[in-house]
């Protein structure tokens, strides 16, 4: 959307994070619970025209800002399969990947 406020924000401070939703665990059974996610990066506009009107079609796009993220963080949270804690599997930009198990 033209003139959008929160791609004013992003234009003005580029950080940005996403966070799935968390399914309410079943009481009778929290291993159930399929988990939750977070991405986390720099959102920075794409200006090229041609990546714009490929990606955003029709004339009542013409204006709309678009933006592409740089990921700097990825992570996911699970209950382990034996169902005794959580899985803690993360990716930090310039660390890499690891794992971490909390009871």
């Amino acid at each position: 959307m033209p003139g959008a406020l929160k791609a004013r924000d992003l234009l003005r401070d580029p950080r940005v994070a996403l966070h799935s939703g968390s399914a309410v665990p079943d009481e009778s059974d929290p291993g159930s619970w399929p988990g939750d996610a977070k991405v986390a990066g720099r959102a920075l506009e794409v200006r090229d025209p041609e990546v714009h009107s490929r990606l955003l079609p029709g004339p009542e796009f013409a204006d709309s800002h678009l933006f592409r993220v740089d990921l700097t963080e990825a992570v996911t949270v699970r209950v382990d399969m034996a169902r005794e804690g959580l899985v803690i599997d993360s990716w930090h930009e310039g660390r890499g990947v690891k794992s971490v198990f909390r009871k």
